[in-house]
């Protein structure tokens, strides 16, 4: 019927000012609980948030017993929350409190059964090796379809990583992976290979020649801005175009779906 809406996986990011908050953070939390495996709130919420949503846990009591919920609401690109928060029962008890318990027990069986893990350590160990900062690791994780979100507090220091592997719909923490796939580990790796690369520059700098030092000057001053931000850009999108090609997938399947609906529609009128 014309005018009528269905549920729709998304196509991209939740954006605030094109309206219908409830219905576009319903269709990114369905979507994420239905195609992706995760065992813990935290990593719940680090998906949701390559969508620009998050979720809070809500406890307390309720008429004398004890009461959980969730809240979900919209985010802008630095993570602010924007609008009113809204209750999971907005949208059903699909995306509610226990329907995230189930999931956690269900993701952990299947990941324990497909090897993730096992599949994942050697992966992140190799770029590791040879990244030699953050956005450069980030650039290998994105070549093996693996999405890889830092959280730092003010100081820049890594606090938290988490793992996005798109091919097997897997969210995985760092410390669930081991002790040497930790936030501190990524935290002292890329701030020693950067006091290494200082090092290193600055001795070859003390060994030049004037004239050569002048030439590396005159070299660097030619590069545009455009060109050396351009490096950033691309390890800091990376996440948002494995998470739009994703949406992409999701929204095809969903295409096929209403076409098929369609068609079984068309053949009990005949």
């Amino acid at each position: 019927m014309k005018g009528q809406r269905q549920d729709e996986t998304p196509v991209k990011k939740i954006d605030y000012k094109e309206g219908d908050i409830k219905h576009q953070v319903g269709n990114i939390t369905k979507s994420v609980m239905n195609h992706f495996y995760f065992q813990s709130f935290g990593e719940y919420r680090t998906l949701l948030e390559q969508f620009n949503v998050t979720a809070e846990e809500i406890k307390g009591e309720h008429n004398g017993k004890p009461y959980n919920g969730i809240l979900y609401c919209v985010i802008d690109k630095k993570g602010n929350k924007v609008g009113r928060p809204l209750k999971s029962s907005l949208f059903g008890k699909a995306v509610g409190y226990e329907a995230l318990q189930k999931h956690y027990e269900l993701s952990k069986a299947a990941v324990e059964k497909k090897k993730i893990r096992e599949n994942l350590r050697p992966v992140i160990a190799q770029a590791m090796q040879k990244a030699s900062n953050r956005e450069g690791f980030k650039r290998l994780m994105r070549e093996k379809e693996i999405g890889v979100v830092f959280r730092e507090n003010e100081a820049g220091r890594i606090y938290g990583v988490t793992f996005i592997d798109y091919q097997n719909r897997t969210v995985l923490n760092g410390s669930r992976l081991g002790k040497e796939f930790s936030a501190n580990v990524f935290s002292e790796l890329f701030d020693n290979n950067s006091k290494q690369r200082n090092e290193i520059e600055h001795r070859a700098t003390d060994n030049q020649p004037r004239g050569m030092e002048s030439i590396r000057q005159n070299g660097s001053s030619e590069l545009s801005p455009g060109s050396v931000f351009s490096l950033f850009d691309m390890g800091q999108s990376g996440d948002d175009y494995q998470a739009e090609n994703f949406a992409k997938e999701m929204e095809y399947n969903a295409e096929l779906r209403r076409r098929k609906a369609k068609l079984r529609k068309k053949g009990r009128k005949l």
